[in-house]
């Protein structure tokens, strides 16, 4: 996946821009500036694309759909702020590419296919 321009993707500075992004299931997103270390403390992180395409030859591609029920049965259970267990249920959706430092892309996986 390259990122072809910056301008098509929507930039997140905040939980609320990012909640935001995800409802309306952009296609692309950055998060960036001091949101992003925040973002990677609170939030569970989807796979990498390395990460992903392992899991998927070692599951022999079932293992997306098993391990989908068990996770939103435990994210309604958990504790937590019901704004960050929506971005963390959404999210799932999403692949997560590190650009530098300060801004991760996250992408729809149903872009890869």
């Amino acid at each position: 996946m390259e990122l072809e321009s910056r301008d098509s993707c929507f930039e997140a500075n905040n939980a609320e821009d990012l909640l935001s992004a995800l409802r309306k299931k952009e296609t692309h997103i950055i998060i960036q500036g001091d949101y992003k270390s925040e973002f990677e403390e609170n939030t569970q992180l989807p796979l990498t694309e390395k990460e992903q395409l392992g899991f998927n030859l070692g599951t022999r591609g079932s293992g997306g759909f098993w391990s989908e029920i068990p996770f939103q049965i435990i994210n309604k259970l958990s504790s937590g702020k019901k704004q960050q267990k929506e971005i963390d249920s959404k999210i799932r959706k999403y692949t997560l590419k590190k650009l530098n430092e300060r801004e991760i892309l996250l992408y729809l996986r149903q872009l890869d296919y």
